[in-house]
């Protein structure tokens, strides 16, 4: 399969990971195919010929306008690359407010499109469905619901599974760290997950020390860990450890040993729940937005879930709010009763049990890389 070249678009750090697993699989059975594209890194390391590195392009959705001098440089240099090399196919990896311009760009010049971890159109947005099918050949979806929804739309779907799970099969949990971390007391430990973004933290963080200070009022020996997922957030934390006076361990890294010295997680949404599933550990889930962003956001979302590990239970199991305030009463209460309601934790941690073995299967990366090479092969 030489001089066949996949042009793959990755521009998070968490597209970054699972674009190099997706790099790996592919070399792997076809070692001829040159893999151009956007990404990190992790993707340069697995055999990508970078055309743009994506360090500096990771943006929240409030971010976009400021960034589109520079992204307007890197998408024209892709579309250059679309004319002159012409690409087998274009593989996109989430990254949605960028990638679908590249969609188009690649659909006008007859370029199969393959969107893997896709846009949650399912989630807000599912008027959007009719244009992703104008733009794409194919999608690899991660969570089963997301089959049978692109099924609905007409759209080609392929049920891939989460990348994720295959890096955490690779992961082995420190258990020595995990004994320092849960050790020093008979209480429960609680861990705190504010997020990975350092505007997550100031939204969150406040929200689960105060929690956590209602917690420590109804459950004197309660203990805490907070999560710092890179150091430059450390600072941030500090001060804001500080000012709220919570005696709390704050980690750098170590996520899964974190969660596994948890009896209790208070966490962000988005991935890290299933990471906190994965370890079948009860969790309170927070999101929190401007009063405007909520009044805005609210008609247009398309589930009755926020967190992932509700929306693949298709219940809810772990509570989780969507919230416009600081509702660190109802985060309080809600752990509260998880820690003093036995039956209740039981139930919760049964039902990820539950929804883990469906879901938790390494194989994701090998399998959407044959499927994309499927698709070269014709």
């Amino acid at each position: 399969m030489t001089n066949k070249k996949i042009f793959i678009s990755a521009g998070e750090a968490s597209g970054d990971l699972h674009g190099a697993n997706l790099i790996k699989e592919i070399l792997d059975s076809a070692p001829g195919v040159e893999i151009h594209g956007l990404g990190r890194q992790r993707m340069v390391e697995r055999g990508l010929h970078c055309l743009h590195s994506m360090d500096n392009h990771s943006v929240m959705w409030a971010e976009t306008l400021t960034r589109i001098p520079a992204l307007w440089g890197v998408y024209k240099d892709c579309v250059n690359f679309f004319q002159s090399h012409r690409p087998q196919v274009v593989v996109l990896i989430d990254y949605a407010g960028f990638n679908l311009y590249l969609a188009q760009a690649a659909r006008k010049l007859d370029i199969p499109v393959v969107y893997y971890i896709c846009p949650q159109l399912w989630a807000h947005g599912a008027w959007r469905v009719k244009k992703l099918k104008r733009l794409v050949s194919k999608v690899l979806v991660i969570y089963p619901f997301e089959e049978r929804f692109y099924t609905r739309a007409g759209i080609p779907v392929c049920y891939v599974g989460h990348p994720l799970f295959d890096e955490l099969a690779k992961r082995e949990v420190d258990a020595e760290l995990v004994d320092k971390l849960s050790s020093g007391g008979k209480g429960p430990l609680i861990s705190i997950l504010p997020g990975s973004r350092s505007q997550e933290i100031k939204k969150l963080l406040p929200i689960f020390l105060k929690a956590a200070g209602l917690i420590k009022e109804g459950i004197p020996e309660s203990r805490f860990l907070i999560s710092c997922g890179h150091i430059d957030h450390l600072p941030l934390i500090h001060t804001m450890v500080k000012r709220y006076g919570l005696d709390a361990e704050t980690v750098v890294g170590s996520l899964g040993e974190i969660i596994e010295a948890a009896t209790l997680c208070l966490t962000a949404s988005g991935t890290v729940t299933l990471e906190v599933a994965y370890h079948q550990k009860p969790m309170i889930v927070a999101y929190r937005v401007t009063p405007f962003a909520y009044f805005v956001a609210r008609p247009y979302m398309d589930t009755p879930f926020l967190s992932l590990v509700n929306t693949v239970a298709e219940r809810f199991l772990v509570p989780e709010k969507f919230m416009y305030r600081d509702d660190y009463p109802w985060v309080a209460r809600q752990a509260l009763e998880l820690l003093t309601g036995e039956g209740k934790r039981d139930g919760v941690v049964q039902g990820l049990s539950s929804i883990m073995g469906d879901i938790a299967r390494p194989g994701a990366s090998a399998t959407a890389a044959q499927e994309i090479l499927g698709m070269i092969q014709r």
